[in-house]
C-alpha cells in the first residue's frame, strides 16, 4: 500500500489491533480494600444489616438457617423460597396452611421442604427449586 495522502489532509484511522484494546472487563488495577473502604465507609454495615433482614425473612417463611450462610447464600435460598411459594400460590396453594409449621397442610407437596441437618445451604437450595419444578408438573 502507498502513502498517497497529502501533508494537509488529516490522516485516517487505520486498523485497530484488537489485542491492544483494553475493554472494562480487563481492569488489572481494581480498587484495593483500602481504597474501597475510604469510597465508602458504611458497605460492610450496610451488607450486614441486608443479610440480617435476609435472614429474618427467611426465619419467617420457616427456613431453618445454621447462621454461617453467605449473603450470597440466603439471597439464593430467598429467591428459592420465592420461586416455591409463587408456584404453590399459582397451583391454589396457601402459603399459610401450608407452611413448614402447619399441623395439617392442604396439600404436603405444597410445603416447603424442611432442612436437612448438617445440610449446606447449596444443597438445601437445590432441593427447594427441585420441589417447585416438580409442583409445574403436578396435577390436582
Amino acid at each position: 500500500m502507498t502513502n498517497d495522502r497529502r501533508p494537509d489532509q488529516p490522516r485516517r484511522a487505520g486498523r485497530t489491533d484488537l489485542a491492544k484494546v483494553r475493554t472494562t472487563d480487563d481492569r488489572k488495577d481494581k480498587p484495593s480494600a483500602d481504597t474501597d473502604e475510604a469510597l465508602n465507609p458504611h458497605r460492610s454495615e450496610e451488607q450486614l444489616r441486608a443479610q440480617q433482614h435476609v435472614a429474618e425473612v427467611l426465619a419467617r417463611r420457616g427456613v431453618l438457617l445454621a447462621g454461617d450462610e453467605t449473603g450470597r447464600e440466603l439471597a439464593d435460598l430467598w429467591s428459592a423460597v420465592d420461586q416455591f411459594e409463587s408456584i404453590v400460590e399459582a397451583r391454589g396453594g396457601d402459603t399459610m396452611t401450608n407452611a413448614p409449621d402447619s399441623r395439617e397442610p392442604d396439600n404436603p407437596a405444597f410445603v416447603l421442604p424442611e432442612r436437612n441437618a448438617r445440610e449446606s445451604a447449596a444443597d438445601y437450595t437445590r432441593r427447594i427449586l427441585d420441589a417447585a419444578a416438580a409442583l409445574t408438573n403436578f396435577e390436582r
